[in-house]
């Protein structure tokens, strides 16, 4: 299906933009569903246990318990240690993640290879600040590779959780 960009160039710096973005959108549901798939998980099994107050919506609450879970909970001891190396893999792709996906493109074609975007940050005691992020051609492989990794550990990891628990739902 061909989808049109209007004003949009075949090729163009905005085009690959476009789809870079898109990518990291589509990549980046896929593995923070494997992080939705361990909460529901653990809240279906393990629901009496005084952790387990309210489900989590954001991303670093959602890792803030599963972190608590699988280092306090007996059931799922035995992925602590992977869970321990793959949990902060989000926070890092997460951040990127959410600094192209809710920051504002500065500049409609890249300089040198790199794209500039404008985030705008809010902190509730602080106010709000503007700083600049850049997604640069050097660094967009390694990123690219890292979400493709994560969504896939993710599942695999979450899978394995989840047979553990004997989730039936």
């Amino acid at each position: 299906m061909p989808l049109d960009l209007p004003g949009v160039k075949p090729g163009s710096d905005l085009e690959t933009l476009f789809k870079a973005v898109g990518f990291v959108v589509v990549q980046w549901a896929s593995a923070e569903q494997s992080l939705d798939t361990l909460v529901a998980a653990i809240f279906h099994c393990c629901k009496n246990d005084s952790l387990l107050k309210q489900r989590p919506r954001n991303l670093k609450p959602k890792v803030a318990l599963l972190e608590k879970c699988f280092s306090q909970l007996p059931e799922l001891s035995q992925f602590k240690t992977e869970a321990s190396r793959l949990l902060p893999r989000f926070l890092a792709a997460g951040k990127i993640r959410n600094d192209l996906v809710h920051g504002a493109i500065a500049d409609l074609e890249s300089t040198g290879g790199t794209f500039t975007f404008a985030k705008l940050d809010t902190e509730p005691t602080i106010g709000h600040s503007v700083r600049t992020v850049h997604l640069s051609q050097a660094e967009w492989p390694t990123f690219r590779k890292e979400l493709l990794h994560l969504g896939k550990d993710g599942i695999g990891f979450s899978r394995r959780v989840w047979d553990s628990l004997k989730v039936k739902i």
